[in-house]
């Protein structure tokens, strides 16, 4: 199968056309007309990834992080990600990556991280696209199957991401028990402000400490689960639809989550 045929494939299921416009998702390095055994999956392209996709001879990687994000003048071994590039183009390896519109599709990230907590009359959290009437966009509001106090919801989210740490900013907002929860995977700069007075708890990622005080002062209370904590089902979901296809075997890489808190 090749290159072009495979990215066809994830376009249809994840259209390049809902990424957002600061996004670079697609098509990123390599042929289009390259044949494709062996599939990679990570949430990111690093140099552990690029020996394993090296030493399983691998054809293509799909990446939910884009490894070109903004524009570069030159590649060259003089930097991390020039290194990178050369690494990528010397063992001839295709890359994909599916980012923002994995994120904002319909069965994507927003989806299924909103499924993982069983949440129930649900909306968009932040609305990006239209599409045929139906609004999509980056996370979900919902209801939990009950109510629950703050710590109940904390170990929910534990137990359903597979974490062993979260941190929690503004619990004194918290009084009472927990029903409407926002869920928006990835980096939850600036999204406290969509849950004011919409949802008790945000659970999202990379939440700084002037963002977590912000949000406390504002009346918000958030769950930070790190953007890997959240984000890393995409490489389960994608995996399970590279599967359905013939002749292409499929191999995974979890373990790029560069925080370890002792």
């Amino acid at each position: 199968m090749k290159c072009s045929e495979i990215f066809e494939y994830l376009t249809k299921l994840y259209p390049l056309e809902l990424a957002m416009d600061w996004d670079n998702s697609g098509f990123l390095l390599g042929r289009s007309d390259k044949e494709v055994r062996n599939v990679l999956v990570v949430l990111d392209i690093t140099n552990e990834v690029l020996d394993y996709a090296e030493a399983k001879s691998i054809d293509l990687i799909v990446s939910h992080h884009p490894i070109i994000f903004s524009s570069i003048k030159r590649v060259t071994d003089e930097s991390l990600l020039g290194n990178y590039i050369l690494k990528i183009l010397k063992n001839d390896i295709s890359v994909i990556a599916m980012h923002t519109n994995f994120d904002i599709a319909k069965g994507g990230m927003a989806d299924i991280c909103s499924e993982r907590l069983g949440l129930s009359n649900t909306c968009v959290f932040e609305i990006t696209n239209i599409c045929d009437g139906e609004e999509l966009g980056v996370g979900k509001i919902g209801d939990l199957k009950k109510d629950m106090s703050l710590d109940e919801l904390i170990e929910l989210v534990k137990a359903k991401f597979n974490l062993k740490h979260v941190s929690v900013f503004g619990r004194e907002n918290i009084n009472s028990k927990i029903r409407r929860v926002a869920i928006s995977p990835g980096s939850g700069k600036g999204m406290y402000k969509y849950a004011i007075k919409r949802a008790d708890v945000l659970i999202t990622g990379d939440i700084t400490h002037h963002e977590g005080l912000d949000a406390a002062n504002d009346g918000v209370c958030i769950i930070d689960a790190t953007h890997y904590g959240l984000e890393h089902l995409f490489v389960e979901k994608v995996k399970s639809d590279l599967i359905r296809l013939n002749n292409i075997e499929i191999f995974e890489y979890k373990n790029t989550n560069p925080i370890e808190i002792v």
